[in-house]
């Protein structure tokens, strides 16, 4: 179901990054949302949608405020993007999810 994203936090060299968060749907990463510094040293919000076999807009990026901005940003843009995939786009994104040989699977 398209309303059913979660958040699950970020693993890089088998250690959790704080305030970095993958968004799953349908056991699919589609995204991720991290904490970063804006101008002037503020916290901000980094997010982005896709897959990684569709070209990325510019409208499935962005930051936000706040980490509840962030995910209101992403899922406006996870629906748009959604909307405009095929199964076959769908299937192939599970596929080279799938393949541990991926340079984003392989361990530093």
């Amino acid at each position: 179901m398209l309303t059913d994203l979660f958040l699950r936090k970020t693993v890089i060299g088998g250690d959790t990054a704080r305030g970095d968060y993958l968004v799953i749907w349908d056991d699919l990463t589609i995204g991720r949302i991290f904490k970063t510094v804006a101008v002037g040293g503020k916290d901000a919000w980094q997010w982005s949608c896709g897959l990684p076999n569709v070209p990325q807009r510019s409208t499935h990026r962005g930051r936000a405020g706040s980490l509840d901005a962030a995910k209101i940003d992403f899922r406006a843009a996870w629906t748009e993007l959604h909307a405009e995939l095929s199964h076959e786009e769908i299937r192939e994104a599970r596929a080279m999810d799938a393949d541990r040989s991926r340079p984003w699977h392989r361990r530093g």
